[in-house]
């Protein structure tokens, strides 16, 4: 069963009141940094989300190449495990198969949502997870190196991108967390390491919350802490914008 949103945002008022839009971005910015995540809702036609979440750091080109993608399901792809197509994903960091960092941020929002069940976002905090580990697992999971690679489907599309690195890193005092539940090769590592998969993963199905999207919802998240992943659904007119936000050790000390 799914958690409930403590970090639903109405964007009702949003408007060219600057003082107003400064007291918003100040509460959007706080329940980014207290639950790694911000559900935008109430969301007026004419917002801009792009300029919006640019201030959190330099967009990253996704799998389109282009620094604003377009997730919709794509056609011949529902045989493979994929992000554009219907069917669910498994809970995962973005960019884990990268050879430098991963996104420090994920951003949608909805220009169509889709019609009947299915087609959540859903996510976890893991910040609770790990704190609970024991240092002994915690040293495993700093220094095992694991490879990991692209999905099934990104595979079709050419982009056969890999990488190796232990799944808890650090960059200026902020841990980074590369996760996924399938695409990464278990043999011949510490049973520490397939232990915390397995369990993070079960953990996810009871303790993840699922974000059902309204036309022009943004929901923004901390891709080094939270986990995401998403419900299958029917309607291939769901239409989803995404970006990938690069660190910035200025957003980090909180001076923008």
């Amino acid at each position: 069963m799914a958690a409930t949103s403590t970090s639903a945002l109405s964007f009702a008022e949003w408007s060219t009141d600057s003082q107003l839009n400064d007291s918003l971005c100040r509460l959007y910015a706080k329940y980014l940094t207290d639950n790694g995540y911000v559900h935008a809702v109430d969301v007026p036609e004419d917002f801009d989300h792009a300029s919006f979440l640019s201030r959190f750091g330099e967009f990253r080109p996704g799998p389109s190449g282009k620094l604003i993608d377009d997730v919709t399901p794509e056609a011949g792809m529902d045989d493979v495990y994929y992000g554009g197509n219907r069917r669910p994903l498994l809970p995962h960091t973005e960019g884990y198969e990268f050879a430098g960092l991963p996104p420090r941020y994920l951003a949608l929002w909805c220009v169509t949502p889709p019609a009947g069940e299915g087609g959540e976002t859903t996510l976890m905090d893991t910040a609770p997870v790990l704190a609970g580990l024991s240092e002994q697992t915690r040293h495993v999971l700093r220094t095992q190196r694991l490879a990991f690679h692209g999905s099934a489907g990104l595979r079709r599309r050419g982009l056969d991108q890999h990488a190796s690195h232990p799944m808890l890193t650090s960059v200026d005092g902020l841990t980074v967390l590369r996760f996924s539940s399938n695409n990464v090769d278990l043999d011949g590592v510490n049973a520490a390491v397939s232990a915390f998969l397995n369990r993070t993963t079960e953990m996810f199905e009871s303790a993840h919350l699922a974000i059902r999207y309204q036309r022009n919802d943004l929901l923004h998240w901390d891709n080094w802490r939270l986990l995401h992943s998403r419900t299958a659904f029917e309607d291939p007119r769901r239409h989803l914008k995404r970006v990938q936000i690069s660190y910035s050790s200025d957003v980090a000390k909180g001076t923008i």
